[in-house]
């Protein structure tokens, strides 16, 4: 896991950080006519540390994810504001694919994978939405610390979930942006599964033909378990 990219929202962390803000007053038709939506999202803290936070949003492009939009909390643990950063967002899918936090003093950190310029490898969680739209897409926590060490440094384990806003926190929302809560639906991002990827069935016989020519040694278990289970249910009916 690569921690990069540090100046991508170092600028919107530190200094200059503002809370993301659409227009309270915008209205479905307005969307549509745009072709936009609005996502909503309660950014958490990942340090008692953290004063401002950010995400990075992107789009999928092939194999990886294309950078887009950054979207800011400024004084998360205020009592006073709202930790929710809103965003107009074309329709369609959108991915978090970096986070960072500032502390006092300036210093920011970032979690994020880079695989080269605006294009990065991993996507945490994500989320969809439709033209017109206003959707609450959940409470995003999201956690990274160092584990071991090897010669080649110290790799992070990354812990990611999303759940409901905190009703108290819901309530404020609906007192100081009235017209936003009035259109929100919610639909929680999924939390990505970063695993290992099982195999599709087109895949496992592309594998088992590499296989049957020597050019792999093994074939994953859920292909082999796989076959069984294909051949009962072909198994002609006793009469």
């Amino acid at each position: 896991m690569a921690v990069a990219g540090a100046a991508l929202l170092s600028g919107f962390l530190c200094g200059r950080a503002q809370t993301s803000k659409v227009n309270d007053a915008i209205t479905p038709a307005a969307l549509t006519g745009s072709n936009k939506a609005v996502a909503l999202m309660r950014i958490g803290a990942a340090s008692p540390s953290c004063i401002n936070v950010a995400v990075l949003l992107g789009t999928r492009d092939g194999e990886g994810f294309r950078r887009g939009q950054v979207i800011t909390v400024a004084n998360v643990r205020s009592l006073a504001e709202q930790p929710v950063a809103e965003v107009e967002l074309e329709p369609g899918e959108h991915h978090v694919i970096g986070y960072g936090c500032a502390a006092e003093g300036g210093k920011a950190n970032m979690v994020m994978d880079k695989a080269g310029p605006q294009i990065y490898r991993t996507s945490y969680a994500h989320f969809a939405v439709r033209s017109g739209e206003v959707v609450n897409v959940g409470y995003l926590n999201f956690g990274a610390s160092h584990i071991g060490r090897s010669a080649f440094g110290r790799p992070l384990r990354i812990e990611i979930s999303v759940t409901d806003w905190p009703l108290r926190e819901a309530e404020q929302f609906k007192l100081k942006r009235p017209g936003l809560f009035a259109q929100m639906t919610t639909r929680l991002m999924h939390v990505t599964d970063r695993g290992p990827a099982t195999p599709s069935d087109d895949e496992c016989q592309r594998l088992k033909a590499m296989h049957a020519a020597g050019k792999m040694q093994t074939v994953p278990v859920s292909c082999i378990a796989a076959a069984p289970a294909i051949a009962a249910s072909k198994k002609p009916k006793s009469t």
